[in-house]
């Protein structure tokens, strides 16, 4: 990102869909915990350096000979102060509510990672 304009050019050194893809389901993905979570009865981490943190990685998967590709995504959420169970279930609900989440249901392979530290 350069001042307020973001370099989408390709090439060595430069982003390319797959990395945006991540970041974009990532944020998403951890609003859609915050959102949810009161509901569920679990308060999420406060303070900034103890935030549910999503680790998100993208792969571009397939056959490009055939022009046959898809996409693979991990999520890997750690937050700390929370018990497991307890983060198991508002990732649970989070994937009903997160856009990204709904939108590849069913269409691109997704795991998810409950680390509670």
């Amino acid at each position: 990102m350069v001042g307020d304009h973001l370099d989408l050019r390709l090439g060595k050194g430069k982003t390319n869909p797959e990395e945006l893809f991540a970041a974009c389901y990532g944020a998403c993905f951890q609003g859609a915990m915050n959102v949810v979570a009161p509901a569920l009865g679990v308060k999420m981490p406060s303070k900034p350096e103890d935030a549910a943190v999503v680790h998100t990685t993208v792969h571009l998967v397939g056959y490009p000979k055939d022009r046959d590709w898809g996409l693979r995504v991990h999520l890997k959420v750690e937050a700390k102060g929370l018990r497991q169970d307890d983060l198991e279930k508002v990732i649970a609900r989070a994937k009903t509510v997160c856009p990204f989440a709904r939108a590849t249901e069913g269409n691109v392979h997704t795991t998810v990672e409950a680390v509670a530290l």
